[in-house]
């Protein structure tokens, strides 16, 4: 259940970031490929939830975290309109944007606190804590 969120959550960051670098491209073009690169992030992310496999090579990390940053900061400029915005115009829209902004926020957060928490440990980036250990929880047939 807790993938589906995931999934879910990254989707739409990954939408929302496209979206954002489309609509910047003729102000500024250098902010808009950032947004588009941190788009493709997410949607590798999604990959990674679906098929337990990264695209992004270990030596590659630390730009995911960049881009994981930029997410966090695009959740943080939702989640600060929609707290301005929902006192004057009280609208399902911002209630529902105030929820998905935390969301992002949180998605972003926890990928970049587990690779530092990896990095630490000196271990490979390669699983997350989301899978059960085999045989727990599922009795299997002889």
């Amino acid at each position: 259940m807790l993938r589906v969120v995931r999934v879910v959550v990254n989707s739409f960051a990954g939408c929302l970031l496209l979206l954002l670098a489309w609509a910047l491209w003729w102000y500024n073009p250098v902010i808009s490929i950032l947004l588009a690169l941190a788009s493709l992030d997410q949607f590798e992310d999604v990959y990674y939830y679906v098929y337990r496999r990264r695209l992004i090579p270990q030596w590659l990390m630390p730009v995911d975290v960049v881009f994981e940053g930029v997410a966090v900061s695009i959740g943080l400029g939702m989640l600060l309109m929609a707290i301005l915005y929902m006192t004057y115009f009280q609208t399902w829209f911002f209630q529902a944007l105030l929820i998905a902004s935390i969301f992002v926020v949180w998605s972003g957060l926890e990928d970049i606190i587990q690779w530092s928490a990896y990095v630490r440990a000196g271990r490979e980036v390669t699983a997350c804590a989301l899978r059960p250990p085999e045989g727990r929880f599922v009795r299997r047939r002889r």
